[in-house]
C-alpha cells in the first residue's frame, strides 16, 4: 500500500515523477536501524556505528531525502570545512588579465580560481559562460565536480555593500570600521572579532550583542566598558566576569546576580572597591596574567551551568536560547523543529545545517544558507533562495539546480538557462540518475570546499593532522607571512608592560608573539581603543587570540557528562576534563538563582 507521502505527491502531480517514485521506494522501506559511517576508521572523531531513529525518519520524509551514510559528527565536519575560522590571506587575483594581489579568506593553496569580490558580483563577470550540458545517463556528481574545479570563488563569501571601511572583514552586514572581523552586523569600530552584533568599540570578542567598549567578551550581551567577560548580561564597569547578571563595578566574579563592588565574589564597600581599582593601574601585563589565573581558579571552584540553554523546551543540545522541539543542536536561537543542526537563527523544520538565519525553513545538508531561504538542499553560502539544490555563492534563486555564482535567476541547471518545462524534465533525469547511483542524499564531499580544513571551523572543533585532511579530500593551507615587512621587530620582552609606557612610535614597530614567535602589528585605531580601556598591549598575535576564544567553546560540539550534584546524564558546552564543576540546568538554577 502506498504511503501517505506517496499519495500526497501523486495528488500534487509531482514535477519530478521519476525521481519521486524512486525516492518513495527508499523512504517507504526505511525503518529505525543502525548504520556504519562511511568514514569509520578514517579519522579519530568518527562515531562509527550510528542510529537512524524514528524521529530522524520523520524529518527525512518531510525533507524528501534518503537516510545519510555518515554519522552526525562526520556530517558536521563535512559542513564545517566550508566556513573559515579567522584568517585572511594575501594572494594573486585569478581574473584573466589581472595581475594584482588581493586580500581573501582563501590562500594561494586553494584548488579553485579566486576572483576579486567586486568583480565577481559585478556586470563584467558572466557566470553563464561556465555553463555545462547534461547528457542523460552521465555521472551527475562528476559533472558537478568538473564545473567546481573551474568556477571561481569570490575572494570573500559576503561583502555587504552596507558595510563601510571594513575591507578586512568577511560576512556580516551594516558594519562600520570593522578590522579583521567575521560575521559582524550593525556594529561600529570592531577589531579581531567574530559575530559582534549591534555593538560599538569591541575588540577580541566572539558572540557579543549590544555591547559598548568591551575587550575580550564571549557569549555576552548588554555589557558596557568591561573586559574579559564570559556568558554575562547587563553588566557595567567590570573586569573578569563569568556568568554574571546585572552587575556593576565588579572584578573577578562568578555567578553573581545584581551585585556591586565585589572582588572575587567578596563584598567590599564603595571606598574599598575604588581603592582596589585605583591600585590596579597602570595595569601591567604580568599583573593581568596573575589576576586572570586567580579568576579562573575561582571559576573552577564553583558550579556552572553545563548545557547553557535558556528558555528551551524539549531539546537536546547546548548553548541554545528560545528553542523548542529540537535534537542534537548547538548555538541556535528563536528556532523550532530542527535536528542535527548548528547556528540556527529564527529557523524551523530543517535538519543537518550549519548557520542559517532570517526566518528560513526546510533546509537539509546546507552551510551558510539563510535570509528567508526555503527548501534548499546540499548548498553553500547563498541567501534568499528557494526550491534549489547544489547551489554555491548565489543570491535570490528559485528552482535552480547545480549552479554557481548566480543572482536573481530561476530554472537554471549547471549555469544554463531553461524554460520551466525543460527545467523539471532535466532535473528529474539528473536526480533519478543520482539516486540510482547512490549519490543523492549525502551532499558534498570535502573536496568541494574552497576553504582549507586546517583554517576552517572544523579544525577548531574536530582537529585533524595534515595526512588525515588530505585523506578525507580536503587540503592544507600555509599560515600567511607576517605583514610587518622590513619594520623593526620588538621581542616579547621589549613590549612595554603598561599602556602608559606606549608612545605613538609603537605603530612603526612590529611585535613578537610570545607563543608563536610570529610578528604582528598594532594599528592606530587599536592603540586608541586600548588606551581608552587602560589595557596593556597584547603580546599574542591577533589570529591566535581569536582562535583561543573559539577553542574555549568550539562550535558544533558538546560533551557527554553527568551533573556533579544530582548525577543525571547531561550535555555540556565545556569539556568536563578541563576541571569545571558542571551542573544540569535544574540544579544550577537552584544553586544560583
Amino acid at each position: 500500500m502506498k504511503s501517505a507521502i506517496s499519495r500526497r505527491f501523486i495528488n500534487m502531480q509531482s514535477k519530478t515523477p521519476q525521481f519521486d517514485r524512486l525516492l518513495d521506494e527508499v523512504l517507504e522501506n526505511l525503518v529505525p536501524h543502525t548504520r556504519t559511517c562511511k568514514l569509520t576508521g578514517e579519522h579519530p572523531h568518527c562515531e562509527g556505528d550510528f542510529e537512524i531513529t524514528a524521529e530522524d525518519i520523520l524529518f527525512l520524509k518531510m525533507l524528501r531525502v534518503p537516510a545519510p551514510n555518515f554519522c552526525p559528527t562526520c556530517r558536521r565536519m563535512r559542513r564545517m570545512v566550508y566556513m573559515g575560522l579567522s584568517q585572511l590571506f594575501k594572494r594573486k587575483c585569478d581574473v584573466p588579465e589581472h595581475d594584482e594581489n588581493l586580500i581573501s579568506i582563501f590562500s594561494d593553496k586553494c584548488p579553485f580560481p579566486v576572483y576579486d569580490y567586486k568583480y565577481f558580483i559585478g556586470d563584467e563577470f558572466d557566470p553563464f559562460s561556465f555553463g555545462k550540458d547534461y547528457e542523460q545517463g552521465s555521472d551527475p556528481m562528476e559533472l558537478l565536480w568538473n564545473m567546481r574545479k573551474v568556477f571561481p570563488m569570490p575572494s570573500f563569501l559576503n561583502r555587504d555593500p552596507s558595510s563601510i571601511n571594513s575591507e578586512y572583514s568577511n560576512g556580516g552586514r551594516n558594519t562600520k570600521n570593522g578590522y579583521y572581523v567575521f560575521g559582524c552586523y550593525g556594529s561600529e569600530d570592531i577589531w579581531y572579532s567574530y559575530m559582534a552584533g549591534e555593538s560599538k568599540s569591541v575588540m577580541d570578542s566572539r558572540y557579543v550583542r549590544k555591547v559598548d567598549h568591551v575587550y575580550h567578551g564571549l557569549h555576552s550581551q548588554n555589557i558596557y566598558k568591561s573586559s574579559f567577560i564570559y556568558f554575562s548580561k547587563d553588566c557595567t564597569d567590570s573586569m573578569f566576569l563569568f556568568d554574571c547578571r546585572n552587575c556593576d563595578s565588579c572584578f573577578g566574579c562568578v555567578g553573581l546576580r545584581g551585585a556591586r563592588y565585589h572582588v572575587y565574589n567578596k563584598q567590599l564597600s564603595k571606598e574599598e572597591y575604588q581603592d582596589f581599582i585605583k591600585n590596579l593601574y597602570p595595569l601591567k601585563r604580568s599583573s593581568l596574567k596573575d589576576y586572570e589565573d586567580k579568576f579562573w581558579s575561582l571559576v573552577k571552584s564553583l558550579p556552572m551551568n553545563g548545557p547553557r540553554n535558556i528558555a528551551v523546551e524539549n531539546i537536546s543540545g547546548v548553548m541554545n536560547n528560545n528553542v523548542k522541539n529540537a535534537y542534537d543542536i548547538t548555538d541556535s536561537e528563536d528556532s523550532e523543529h530542527i535536528r542535527h543542526a548548528d547556528g540556527g537563527l529564527s529557523h524551523k523544520d530543517s535538519m543537518d545545517f550549519l548557520f542559517s538565519g532570517g526566518h528560513s525553513s526546510f533546509l537539509y545538508g546546507t552551510t551558510n544558507i539563510g535570509s528567508q531561504s526555503s527548501n534548499v538542499k546540499f548548498s553553500v553560502s547563498s541567501k534568499f533562495c528557494s526550491n534549489s539544490e547544489f547551489i554555491f555563492n548565489s543570491k535570490n534563486l528559485n528552482n535552480c539546480f547545480m549552479c554557481f555564482g548566480l543572482q536573481s535567476k530561476s530554472y537554471c541547471v549547471l549555469n544554463k538557462q531553461y524554460t520551466k518545462e525543460e527545467y523539471f524534465i532535466l532535473v528529474d533525469d539528473i536526480k533519478s540518475e543520482m539516486i540510482k547511483r547512490g549519490q543523492y542524499g549525502d551532499g558534498l564531499e570535502m573536496n568541494f570546499s574552497a576553504q582549507s580544513y586546517n583554517f576552517s571551523l572544523g579544525q577548531a572543533s574536530y582537529p585533524l593532522n595534515d595526512e588525515e585532511i588530505v585523506k578525507l579530500g580536503g587540503y592544507v593551507a600555509v599560515e600567511p607571512e607576517s605583514s610587518s615587512g622590513d619594520m623593526k621587530v620588538l621581542s616579547s620582552e621589549e613590549i612595554p608592560e603598561t599602556i602608559d609606557e606606549v608612545s605613538d612610535d609603537i605603530l612603526n614597530y612590529a611585535l613578537t608573539c610570545e607563543e608563536t614567535g610570529r610578528s604582528f602589528r598594532i594599528v592606530e585605531s587599536e592603540l586608541q581603543f586600548l588606551r581608552k580601556m587602560k589595557l596593556p598591549l597584547p603580546s599574542v598575535n591577533p589570529t591566535l587570540r581569536m582562535l583561543k576564544l573559539v577553542m574555549f567553546s568550539p562550535m558544533c560540539k558538546k560533551y557527554q557528562t553527568t551533573c556533579a550534584k544530582c548525577g543525571k546524564d547531561m550535555e555540556s558546552l565545556l569539556n568536563p576534563k578541563d576541571g569545571y564543576i558542571l551542573y544540569c540546568e535544574k540544579c544550577y538554577q537552584q544553586e544560583v538563582y
